[in-house]
């Protein structure tokens, strides 16, 4: 997937931005830790996080460290960006067993392939 780079023209009051050094990074696992001035985030990736499937430990990948007003504000505008998700697409079932869907039917036997 080519990256495209995207820059936003200044204005008066807001600094140009860039993407061209913008780094993409999964992540479902967040450990969050924190000091009198700052909230510390480390994101990473658990193979087993729907039990094991691999023989790996988690691996936290990049850590985020923001003041704690930015971390607020953060928090804001997630709240606002799920609320917009949830309204249009359905709640998101945090509870994973409630997410697995039974099939439907008999249950499906093994594949014959001519």
């Amino acid at each position: 997937m080519a990256e495209e780079t995207t820059q936003t023209v200044a204005s008066e009051n807001e600094p140009a931005i860039t993407t061209a050094n913008l780094k993409t990074t999964y992540a479902n696992i967040c450990r969050i830790a924190q000091t009198p001035n700052e909230m510390i985030m480390d994101f990473g990736m658990n193979a087993n996080f729907f039990g094991k499937i691999l023989d790996e430990p988690v691996n936290l990948e990049t850590r985020i460290i923001l003041s704690h007003d930015a971390a607020k504000r953060l928090l804001l505008h997630l709240a606002n960006h799920i609320q917009g998700y949830e309204a249009k697409f359905g709640v998101i079932e945090l509870e994973v067993a409630k997410r697995i869907r039974q099939p439907s039917g008999p249950p499906a036997g093994p594949s014959v392939v001519p």
